[in-house]
Formats: structure tokens, C-alpha cells, sequence
């Protein structure tokens, strides 16, 4: 199996995770398929095998070094199995070297779980589809086996590139952007992780993104703010909610890696005394997006991303005392934010794979409460990972769609 080298640097985004991951915050996410049949775990072994060879670098394992963690090329070999631990559980051990991702299967289920510091949700996404389409190759004769590769058609070097690199230009910027105390969910915290997920035709849902002169990312943020708003106590109104959405950045700058490479904007919407139309909160969003969404704005991000490593003081300072810096940089950041949404956007299968596929899920771990968004054929998942019991912003968020004429399935693994 062609290596590309023998060790390969975190990228920006990657060195965060090993700093701050933990039991409650494992940073992992989970790629879901749902197909026509059910697994047959050999032949999801073989297609596992050969996908490996076009992404050679999901075989690397996690090393400490004085300065900074880094990857290493291992011989270990991920065995599929049977899913027999939670939602996104820890891959990341400090004192053990495993590989970072995980194939599972449970019926007529596949799952591909990654650890973060390897792989943002769109990179999982070319190494989950390759993986799909290989299998769907396996069992359905009608199906060419080369698909898997007009996927990826780029040089295997390109998909472990460092992007951040290639696109750092210096911008004078802080750190660390300015920061507001944002409102916080709070409640009995549950020690699993609990999956909420609504699947809806997505033309519906786009048909009223439309109807409101948007996209349906702001649509749908929009209404989670109105979620939000409604399940708040009043004397917590005048506080800003505030959503993270990560950016692709494969979009706006030429890329093919499957490693890290996105950018977080923040939008912010303080409701006050008075609750507002919801034409103004969207249109609001939508001004917002707009600002976040250009060149030099994405620029600063990753500027902003690249400048720790470059900096002098951060070079030469050790890994545990990077180590803590980087734990209260993330307290810090997690002030500010309300939550996470994060939209992966469609995920495109070859059509004759498509036919076998019923939906797709992402989930994320995560010690607080945050929704994962894609979309496959015209099923778009809308997926809470909570530590939270309380369902409430699920429940008004999903009561609301069907309000509006969307036709919502809903399924949880929150105990009866």
C-alpha cells in the first residue's frame, strides 16, 4: 500500500483536538448510511481495504512530540465490525496509539466515525463515499467498480495536503476575535450522548427557504433561533444567541484535501423584550451570512488559524504548556457560542449508488448541543447531538417544520 510519508504535521484546525478533546467532547464525528440490504461485513472489509489505498493517510496514527502532536504511518488495519459502542465515542487515546476512524455496521447500516484531527466533515465525506460505492459494487454486478475512483480523481498527494498552508498569506489580526457572553443552554446533562434526527423531503424545505428570499442553511438557522427564542426564560432574552456555522473553504479556495479545511463564522441575533418577525430575523441572518461569507473575511480565518504556529513564542514553547493554552483558548471561545450548525451541503453518490441508498446522517460528539445538516437524493437529515434531556428546542424546531407542510420523520436514541 503506497505511503505518502512517514509523518505528516496536524494541520492548523487538527492541532486543536488533541489539546482539547475529552470524554464528554471526544471529537468525533459520525457519516450514517442507511441502505436496501443488509450488510455483508466481508465484502464491506474489501471495499474498506481499497478505499484505503486511494486515502493512504487515514492509516496514521496520533504521536506526541516536545512541540506538537503529529501523524505517523502505522501498519495497523481497521477491522469492520459490528456497532458495538455509543454515538461517537472516543478514537483519540493519549496513552495508546489507534488509528482515528472507525467502520461499523449495525442491519442495513454502514458507519464511518473520525476523529477531527484527521478529517473535516467533507474529507470524511470523499473517503465515505469511495467506501460506498466500492461495496455498492460488490453486491450489485450492475455497477462499475471504477466509480469509487472518478470520486476522488485527484493525485492521492492532494487529498493529504495541508491547505492551510497553501493558502496562508499574513493579515494583521488578533488571535482571538472579540468575544461576547452568549446565552447557554443549561439543564440535566444526560452521560450519553443523545441523537435527535428529523429526515424531510428537502425540495419542501428549499421551497420555503426560497418563499423567504434565502438560502436553506439561513432558513433553517433562522428557525433555531426561534427555537431557542421560545424556550428561553425572559430575564435571559437581552442575551445575544449566538450559532456557529463551519465554511467549507474548499469552496472559495481550490482544493482537494480530504484532511481539514473550513473556517467558523459566528452569527448573532439578540431578541430583547420584543419578539420579532421572522422575515426580520431572516433577513437579518441573511445580511449577516453575506458579511461572514467573502474573500478577505475567510482570509483573516485562516490567517488567523496559521498565526499560533507561525508565531515565534508558540514555536518554541512546549507541548504542555500548549497544551493549556489551548484548553482556555476553547473555554474562552465556547463563551460565546450558542451552538453549532453545521451543513455539510448535498452529498453527491453516482446514481446507480444512489438507488440503494434510502437516507445519510452526520452526528457530532459533543459535550453540549449542537445539529449536523446534509442532504442525499432529496432526503435532508437535520441532526441534534445533545448532553442535554430536555428536547425542547428539537421538539419546537421539528413541530415547526411540520407546521409549515414538511413531512418530518423523526427518530432518537433518547431512552423511552
Amino acid at each position: 500500500m503506497a505511503q505518502i510519508l512517514n509523518w505528516l504535521r496536524l494541520d492548523n484546525v487538527g492541532k486543536i483536538f488533541p489539546s482539547t478533546s475529552s470524554k464528554q467532547d471526544t471529537g468525533v464525528f459520525r457519516l450514517s448510511c442507511e441502505i436496501d440490504k443488509l450488510v455483508q461485513p466481508a465484502l464491506l472489509q474489501e471495499a474498506l481495504d481499497k478505499t484505503l489505498e486511494q486515502f493512504p493517510h487515514f492509516l496514521y496514527i496520533m504521536r506526541s512530540g516536545f512541540f506538537w502532536y503529529y501523524l505517523e504511518a502505522s501498519e495497523l488495519k481497521p477491522i469492520v465490525h459490528i456497532e458495538n459502542k455509543g454515538v461517537c465515542a472516543p478514537l483519540f487515546h493519549r496513552n495508546k496509539h489507534t488509528l482515528l476512524f472507525d467502520v461499523s455496521y449495525y442491519e442495513n447500516r454502514i458507519h464511518l466515525e473520525v476523529y477531527h484531527a484527521l478529517a473535516d466533515g467533507t474529507g470524511a465525506m470523499q473517503f465515505f463515499s469511495c467506501l460506498l460505492c466500492r461495496y455498492m459494487a460488490a453486491i450489485d454486478d450492475n455497477i462499475d467498480s471504477t466509480l469509487a475512483d472518478q470520486i476522488v480523481p485527484s493525485p492521492i498527494t492532494a487529498r493529504a495536503e495541508d491547505s492551510f498552508r497553501k493558502y496562508y498569506r499574513h493579515i494583521r489580526t488578533s488571535l482571538m476575535e472579540p468575544n461576547v457572553r452568549a446565552y447557554h443552554f443549561s439543564g440535566i446533562k444526560s452521560d450519553d450522548l443523545i441523537i435527535t434526527e428529523g429526515r424531510m423531503p428537502c425540495h419542501e424545505v428549499l421551497a420555503l427557504a426560497k418563499a423567504n428570499g434565502t438560502t436553506l442553511t439561513v432558513f433553517l438557522c433562522a428557525l433555531v433561533l426561534f427555537a431557542v427564542y421560545e424556550d428561553m426564560q425572559r430575564f435571559h432574552q437581552k442575551r445575544p444567541v449566538v450559532l456557529t456555522v463551519p465554511v467549507n473553504l474548499r469552496s472559495y479556495f481550490p482544493s482537494d484535501t480530504a484532511r481539514n479545511f473550513f473556517g467558523n463564522i459566528r452569527v448573532a441575533y439578540r431578541f430583547g423584550d420584543k419578539k420579532p418577525a421572522f422575515e426580520e430575523v431572516v433577513k437579518a441572518l441573511d445580511a449577516a451570512f453575506k458579511k461572514e461569507l467573502t474573500e478577505e473575511r475567510l482570509n483573516e480565518r485562516i490567517s488567523r488559524f496559521t498565526a499560533l504556529e507561525r508565531n515565534p513564542v508558540a514555536k518554541v514553547a512546549p507541548l504542555l504548556l500548549k497544551n493549556f493554552v489551548l484548553r482556555i483558548a476553547r473555554r474562552f471561545s465556547d463563551a460565546g457560542e450558542t451552538m453549532v450548525i453545521s451543513n455539510v451541503g448535498i452529498i453527491k453518490l453516482p446514481e446507480v449508488v444512489l438507488h440503494h441508498v434510502k437516507h445519510m446522517s452526520i452526528f457530532t460528539g459533543t459535550s453540549r448541543q449542537q445539529i449536523c445538516i446534509c442532504t442525499c437524493g432529496d432526503v435532508l437529515s437535520v441532526a441534534f447531538s445533545s448532553k442535554f434531556v430536555n428536547q425542547e428546542i428539537q421538539c419546537r424546531l421539528f413541530r415547526r417544520l411540520a407546521e409549515l407542510g414538511v413531512d418530518v420523520e423523526i427518530s432518537s436514541n433518547l431512552p423511552d
